[in-house]
C-alpha cells in the first residue's frame, strides 16, 4: 500500500503503522534559528532511566547490591574501596541505585532486614531536614 493511504476498514493495521501515525513531529525551528528550538527542549543527562515495574523480579545486579549492603562494615573507607573493587561502581552510583532499590517490593522480600534498616535511615534523614 502506498504511504499516506489508509487500509480499508476491517483490515488490521500493524503496530508500525500505528506508531508512525502517533509519532510526534519534529519541532520546527523558531525564528531565531536552530538554537531557539534546542533551548526549549528539556535537558536530559545520560540515557533515559527505565521505570521499575514492581512485578518484575530483581536483576542479578540488584541482588548483588543487596547482598553487599547486608555485610557489616566497620570502617566507611573499607566499604568505599570495596564498592569500587567488587561492584565496579562509584560510591555515588552505588548509593543512588540502592536508594531506588529499597522501594522495590522484591528487594524487601529478598533482604527484609537490610531494606528495613535502609528505609529507617532514609526516614530519619528526611525528618531531620
Amino acid at each position: 500500500m502506498p504511504p499516506g493511504q489508509r487500509p480499508a476498514h476491517g483490515t488490521p493495521r500493524s503496530r508500525q503503522e500505528d506508531a508512525e501515525e502517533t509519532a510526534p513531529q519534529r519541532p520546527s525551528r523558531g525564528p531565531d534559528g536552530p538554537r531557539a528550538s534546542r533551548e526549549a527542549a528539556p535537558r536530559q543527562s545520560g540515557p533515559p532511566r527505565p521505570v521499575r515495574d514492581p512485578d518484575v523480579k530483581l536483576s542479578a545486579v540488584d541482588s548483588r547490591l543487596l547482598a553487599f549492603e547486608a555485610r557489616w562494615w566497620r570502617a566507611s573507607g573499607a566499604k568505599t574501596q570495596a564498592i569500587a573493587d567488587e561492584l565496579e561502581l562509584t560510591p555515588e552510583r552505588y548509593y543512588q541505585h540502592l536508594a531506588r532499590l529499597i522501594d522495590h517490593p522484591e528487594a524487601a522480600a529478598e533482604q527484609p532486614a537490610v531494606v528495613r534498616r535502609l528505609r529507617a535511615a532514609r526516614d530519619e534523614r528526611r525528618a531531620a531536614r
